[in-house]
């Protein structure tokens, strides 16, 4: 997915504080994309195996409320449905994305992005997309590994201010949740 690597490389990003990682923001028209910056003492390898792992999701994000596989063609890709809880007043919601794990120049990337796939729109859940998002894997050394995570989404629907500028503040936080959730799986 060239639209990750291209965003990973931006110059337009503007740091957007440090806590729970470094953070990043980047507009986008009148999106506002995220990123997240953290370095985890774990291999590469067990890294990647980790992200792969079909419940790995939800272990990180606990605003995730469903995610299946609806169609996967094994090593090449896969069609997931997600439904997050959103914040009072916002109704939930939801993608289609097609997700995609491939490696370049020593870096692995598992991108996402929405994608026009059969599947019925639920009921007093509002259909977002994903214009690309996912995670940018890098060694530093054998048990060093950089992990940004990069969300470009828009929510659809109407969603007042505050609450699109704090969900995309939280939302490259995402990296710094995937050591410690590692550590707990006994990685």
């Amino acid at each position: 997915m060239v639209g990750l690597q291209e965003l990973e490389t931006s110059e337009k990003w503007v740091a957007n504080g440090d806590k729970p990682c470094a953070l990043y923001r980047m507009e986008i028209g009148d999106r506002i994309a995220s990123k997240g910056v953290a370095i985890v003492k774990f291999n590469i390898e067990k890294v990647v195996t980790f992200l792969e792992k079909e419940d790995t999701l939800q272990k990180l994000n606990p605003d995730l409320l469903e995610k299946k596989t609806l169609h996967a063609v094994k090593d090449h890709f896969k069609v997931l449905y997600q439904q997050y809880k959103a914040v009072w007043p916002v109704s939930n919601r939801d993608f289609v994305s097609v997700s995609h794990l491939f490696r370049v120049n020593g870096k692995v990337y598992l991108g996402t992005k929405s994608v026009n796939y059969p599947y019925p729109e639920v009921k007093g859940v509002v259909r977002a997309e994903i214009f690309i998002g996912g995670y940018i894997i890098e060694k530093i050394d054998e048990n060093t590994t950089r992990i940004t995570y990069i969300s470009d989404s828009d929510a659809k629907g109407s969603i007042p201010g505050m609450i699109k500028n704090t969900v995309t503040q939280k939302q490259g936080g995402i990296a710094a949740t995937i050591g410690p959730v590692m550590e707990k799986e006994g990685y």
